[in-house]
């Protein structure tokens, strides 16, 4: 349990729609440092209603009862809300591992395959092998946290 609370961070994200050609760049990459923006705008309702859906299939999703069109995660990783806003916005946030980060974002691209994740503490813009490999990072940080605890603990 200790290992797990060592990755626990406040996250802040949104997913975005991107231009169809964004999906052949390198990423990650930082949204201030692009000439021309490669955000493809806001969600309409019915992509909205879709994302929402595939949101209520995900293990430990609860509808959120705060009045926003959201859900709440609850695992063993942390918590994590995800919540669609009538001007065709998605944010994810909360106080967990990146691991439900990464499962929400593979749910989403099942059903829309032009989607990024916006880091939006650092700004970076992420693809799934991208926001794999910092899951990943993360990961590795904590075992040797947990290692070096348990070898000191010896």
């Amino acid at each position: 349990m200790q290992g797990q609370r060592l990755a626990m961070f406040f996250r802040e994200f949104s997913i975005v729609r991107v231009k169809s050609q964004v999906r052949g760049w390198e990423f990650p990459f930082n949204l201030d440092e692009c000439a021309e923006s490669p955000l493809a705008g806001a969600f309409d309702d019915a992509m909205l209603r879709r994302l929402d859906v595939a949101c209520g299939h995900l293990p430990f999703a609860r509808r959120s009862q705060d009045g926003r069109r959201a859900w709440t995660l609850l695992t063993p990783r942390g918590e994590l809300d995800v919540w669609f806003t009538s001007d065709g916005s998605v944010f994810i946030e909360g106080i967990t591992s990146l691991n439900p980060v990464f499962a929400v974002f593979a749910q989403l691209l099942e059903i829309c395959p032009d989607l990024a994740l916006e880091d939006r503490i650092t700004g970076e813009l992420h693809d799934r092998a991208s926001l794999l490999r910092l899951v990943r990072r993360d990961e590795e940080k904590v075992a040797t946290r947990f290692s070096l605890a348990a070898a000191l603990a010896a």
